[in-house]
């Protein structure tokens, strides 16, 4: 397996510049996302057509602000990276219709790697700002999304008896 390095850079500027073709080689297929700004995202056309919604119908700016990549030659391992989004909402957006808003939101993408290609695609929005908006129009925020546990906490809430 050959992986591109810096593979992460890759990702990022294929989001950045909406050329999303470009991810055919280095996501799967039937990629799964979790993110309170989709629903039901699942593979890679989907996934696409999610992206696309922030880069062009939000005319967002996407500056890079943080990335990693741990991935060995094998194509395995884990990876993220960290967005500024610079968005004005003058276009439909996901049935949103516009207001002219505009803000800033950070987002962190962060992805699972096997053989070469991201099989997971996590969305971690580290403002509010833009999901209150959303809401604020009637977006369904998703509640009660669970994430692959790595290692589980103390519970700290007594049992049931």
């Amino acid at each position: 397996m050959t992986i591109q390095y810096p593979f992460v850079r890759e990702l990022y500027d294929a989001f950045q510049t909406g050329e999303f073709v470009r991810w055919d080689a280095l996501v799967a297929e039937d990629v799964l996302v979790n993110s309170t700004m989709g629903r039901d995202i699942r593979g890679r056309e989907a996934l696409k057509g999610w992206a696309w919604q922030f880069v062009n119908a939000l005319k967002s700016r996407v500056d890079l602000v943080d990335e990693f990549e741990a991935i060995d030659a094998a194509g395995n391992g884990r990876a993220f990276f960290t967005m500024c989004l610079h968005w004005k909402h003058e276009e439909e957006f996901m049935g949103l219709k516009p207001t002219g808003r505009e803000g800033t939101s950070i987002e962190t993408m962060i992805l699972t790697v096997k053989d070469g290609k991201v099989v997971r695609w996590d969305v971690a929005d580290n403002t509010v700002e833009i999901n209150i908006y959303f809401w604020e129009r009637g977006w369904a925020i998703p509640h009660n999304v669970h994430p692959e546990i790595l290692v589980k906490g103390i519970e700290r809430r007594p049992s049931a008896v």
